[in-house]
């Protein structure tokens, strides 16, 4: 095989080996844009430096992918249109009558996917997350789907929004920004959960810790204790988080 494609290359005129080795050298380029997509994707930490490293390698793969497609007619258009199609649902106004609940369970099921996810302090992906990253990634990855689903382009921006807008556990405890503060409690184990709705958030009042409701008085959290995403039901009485003071606060987009 190697001897067949050097006898390829050596039957070449300059000009269309230049053409093939600089072709070659430009897929090469791509696919290590792409690793290094994948090695941001992956990596715990969602920082200022790595989402500004993603929003600038995106469009790099992307005119990538045009540029060494453009030749294939099908491909170039199905490219174009669906380019097109991004720009237009971005840009349309969001659905005035939002179906709340469902976009409650769609928040609640982007966090029940994170259990057993290892705890990761600053982390906020698959590999690695931590209790703040948790309630973000559940709604931003709610949002995002139910967006699409419901042909809601409202909701994708916000995602996108919330994504780049990172905030702590006492950010949202705060009641300011992305949230609204109900009420503070003693603790979760003497709480009435009728009170509560799926999605809701329990946010210690020193600012350290945060955890969701998930129905069935059930929690869920990224626990530095037991190093890992859990779901625990009140009352817990071997949960030291289940035992002190909590605000009970609210994403604004879920009320």
């Amino acid at each position: 095989m190697e001897r067949g494609l050097n006898s390829r290359i050596l039957g070449l005129s300059p000009r269309n080996l230049k053409k093939l080795l600089t072709t070659r050298l430009l897929w090469l380029l791509w696919i290590g844009a792409v690793l290094l997509f994948v090695g941001i994707w992956i990596h715990p930490v969602s920082d200022g430096r790595t989402r500004t490293a993603g929003v600038i390698v995106v469009p790099i793969i992307w005119l990538g992918l045009f540029g060494l497609l453009w030749s294939r007619r099908i491909v170039r258009y199905a490219l174009l249109g669906f380019t097109a199609f991004c720009c237009v649902f971005s840009a349309l106004p969001g659905r005035a009558n939002r179906d709340i609940p469902a976009l409650r369970e769609e928040t609640v099921a982007g966090l029940r996917r994170y259990t057993g996810t290892r705890y990761y302090w600053g982390g906020e992906s698959p590999k690695g997350i931590d209790c703040s990253g948790l309630m973000r990634r559940g709604l931003i990855d709610g949002a995002f789907l139910r967006g699409v689903t419901s042909a809601d382009p409202g909701l994708v921006r916000y995602s996108i929004w919330l994504w780049w807008h990172d905030c702590s556990a006492a950010d949202l405890g705060s009641g300011r920004g992305a949230t609204n503060r109900c009420f503070t409690i003693a603790n979760i184990n003497g709480l009435d959960h009728s009170r509560l709705l799926p999605g809701d958030m329990a946010v210690t009042t020193t600012g350290v810790h945060v955890m969701a409701y998930v129905g069935g008085n059930s929690w869920i959290e990224a626990d530095p204790n037991a190093g890992r995403v859990i779901v625990e039901k009140a009352p817990a009485t071997d949960n030291e988080w289940f035992a002190v003071p909590m605000n009970i606060v609210r994403w604004r987009i879920l009320e």
